[in-house]
């Protein structure tokens, strides 16, 4: 029987927890309990781990699994020198966070430029989520230019734009890990030297915070050659900087990759790792092709109306912001993370097919009709 311990906020974990496994679950915000007989640990971004956090692995712990597609939270080198397994989910959430991305973008032209172009995007970091943005913004017919050096190196079918090419871009969308070390650098990216002589209409950051130096960016935003800023993630998260928030045409409590979708897709990605390192049979789910159908008779027929009803990124802008004054943020933060309820990703969402006639762009989203 293989012990497994995981964190209780790991979606649907009892269902899709493989069989023949003995679960127990713990509460990350009281640290990781004792782990003595335990084989598999398997957590959330919340809870890092390095040598200071656990300095004595217990001989039997040999696979450690994350619930998410960055593994920052990991001190990976020290985790494999001590013989652990390390599996993450990655790209468990690209489609969630593509989504975001284009409904920000949605919104932001609707209020700021409904009759002009977006211009020229530039998506930096094209793995999986940054992919995946680019398929939906070449499915609006959006311009954009692709930039990952490192992709460039390792994937001989891609080539990467230069910097300077997606410097010249109008708007920035970041899709890269956390990295302050190593041949390619991400931890304030953006920064200053960047930002200075250029203009950009907007920036979005829904990878990591500290990819974007948050002070330069808002320097530059109330100078006026950044336009607007969105922001998902930030520096020293939770204890986010209110400041900057205030100034953001929309702020989130990282939660661009949050999907129903989404959450099954990490969880059962990780299972089934951990299945196959123990040699076991993995769950079957039973989460496939789930839809909602979402009744907007109520609403009135705008496009920055049915978007937020579908999506709830308005929503969460509106209660990070309610946060701003409250001396315990760090906490309410992470509670906005983990209780409110998941959304559907527009491809598992449906609206009464003249909704669909009047509104192209929810065809282009994936949203179906009835």
């Amino acid at each position: 029987m293989i012990h497994v311990l995981a964190d209780q906020n790991l979606y649907k974990i009892e269902e899709l927890i493989p069989p023949h496994t003995q679960l127990n679950l713990y509460d990350p915000s009281k640290g990781i309990p004792d782990l003595e007989g335990i084989d598999a640990l398997l957590i959330r971004t919340v809870t890092h781990i390095n040598e200071d956090v656990l300095p004595c692995i217990p001989p039997g712990l040999e696979f450690i699994g994350t619930g998410s597609s960055g593994t920052d939270h990991l001190d990976n080198e020290y985790l494999e020198q001590k013989g652990i397994t390390l599996a993450d989910a990655n790209g468990c959430n690209a489609r969630a966070v593509a989504e975001y991305v284009m409904t920000s973008l949605l919104l932001w032209k609707e209020q700021h430029q409904p009759e002009t172009p977006f211009g020229k995007i530039g998506v930096i970091g094209v793995g999986k989520a940054g992919s995946a943005v680019v398929e939906l913004l070449r499915e609006f017919e959006i311009d954009c230019v692709e930039y990952d050096p490192p992709r460039e190196n390792r994937d001989p079918n891609f080539t990467s734009a230069s910097l300077e090419e997606v410097l010249n871009c109008d708007i920035l969308t970041f899709h890269v890990p956390l990295n302050k070390k190593g041949d390619h650098p991400t931890f304030h990216w953006l920064n200053e030297q960047k930002l200075n002589g250029r203009e950009f209409k907007l920036i979005i950051n829904a990878a990591r915070g500290g990819v974007v130096d948050e002070l330069a960016l808002m320097k530059h935003f109330v100078e006026g050659s950044v336009g607007n800023y969105i922001l998902d993630v930030w520096e020293k998260e939770p204890d986010f900087n209110t400041k900057i928030a205030k100034h953001a045409f929309i702020a989130t409590p990282h939660i661009a990759g949050y999907s129903e979708q989404a959450k099954i897709n990490a969880t059962k990605i990780v299972c089934d790792k951990l299945a196959a390192h123990f040699d076991i049979e993995p769950a079957i789910s039973k989460y496939k092709n789930i839809s909602r159908t979402v009744d907007l008779a109520h609403i009135s027929y705008n496009l920055t109306g049915i978007l937020t009803r579908l999506h709830p990124i308005k929503g969460y802008d509106a209660a990070l912001r309610d946060l701003f004054d409250r001396p315990d943020k760090k906490v309410l933060f992470r509670s906005l993370r983990n209780e409110w309820p998941y959304r559907f990703e527009y491809s598992f969402l449906k609206v009464r097919k003249e909704i669909l006639l009047d509104f192209e762009r929810l065809k282009k989203l994936g949203i179906t009709g009835v």
